[in-house]
């Protein structure tokens, strides 16, 4: 299944994947859902298209009980800089049933194409339509008593673990910010969407800041835990609803947080989501 994914950006190789979905196989991506390889098979030629092939510089692999996370640094042929894929992914060995990518659109805003004959210097992506969803807003007399899930009500989390990962989600759920303080390591490396180059913590709180001034109303849901107890590294694919405030309009933000732990503090964190295809799909 991994080599398969791989094998569709470097070398263009459609036949391999497609025979890996079913029908009812999903293909998640730019804020939109394909069903089978007749509708994901659009995303990927049009991304082969106006990349092109891509030669892979890095990869990241981890294994939980019911999803695997990939992690994809691609050169593509026609862009100057690399750009980053990042994917989750439920099969049965045989045959994929979901992968959830998130490509991470705002680094490929900022790339430049390598052609002098292009007259645009910005890769503005090809974005499908995204899925209809409407978002409800924030009731303030149920939500204090409501149950707030954390990553060990839906994982099977060893102890400490539980707890770093726990306290981690109070950051986004609750905004305890000291958390960041406790729950990272000193020198902690961040990669935040935007951008391929390695941040400290600061930067995390920045973006965390940043979010807290454009959405108001804000309430952080979880979707899926996978955790790799052989590198100690967890993914978390998660939601961030608020009310874009210059727009005023209620909008759901898709996460995906790839977290490494060492000794109980988290050493590294990749958060990765799709800017353009949340501004499309709620017209920002």
């Amino acid at each position: 299944m991994i080599n398969a994914i791989i094998d569709l950006y470097t070398k263009a190789d459609i036949k391999t994947i497609s025979s890996k979905l079913l029908r009812s196989s999903r293909w998640q991506q730019h804020h939109f859902t394909a069903m089978g390889s007749l509708q994901a098979q659009p995303l990927w030629l049009d991304f082969l298209a106006q990349y092109g092939v891509s030669e892979l510089i890095s990869k990241t692999h981890s294994k939980g009980q019911e999803l695997e996370t990939l992690q994809l640094i691609l050169q593509p042929k026609k862009l100057l800089k690399p750009v980053r894929l990042s994917f989750v992914i439920k099969h049965n060995n045989t045959f994929i049933k979901s992968v959830k990518c998130v490509v991470d659109t705002l680094l490929l805003a900022n790339n430049e194409f390598t052609g002098e004959a292009s007259n645009n210097t910005l890769v503005i992506p090809k974005l499908p339509k995204s899925d209809p969803i409407m978002v409800c807003d924030l009731d303030n007399q149920l939500h204090p008593t409501t149950f707030h899930a954390t990553p060990s009500d839906i994982c099977e989390l060893p102890t400490q673990t539980a707890e770093t990962l726990n306290n981690w989600w109070q950051i986004w759920q609750l905004n305890n910010l000291t958390n960041f303080e406790s729950v990272y390591a000193k020198n902690a490396d961040v990669i935040l969407a935007g951008s391929n180059e390695t941040q400290s913590k600061d930067a995390l709180l920045n973006c965390h800041l940043a979010l807290s001034q454009t959405l108001s109303r804000c309430y952080a849901q979880l979707e899926t835990v996978q955790f790799d107890s052989a590198l100690n590294q967890a993914t978390i694919c998660w939601t961030l609803d608020g009310t874009f405030n210059t727009k005023n309009v209620r909008v759901r933000q898709q996460i995906l947080t790839v977290i490494t732990i060492t000794n109980t503090l988290i050493s590294s964190e990749v958060m990765q989501f799709d800017t353009l295809a949340l501004n499309q799909q709620f017209a920002l």
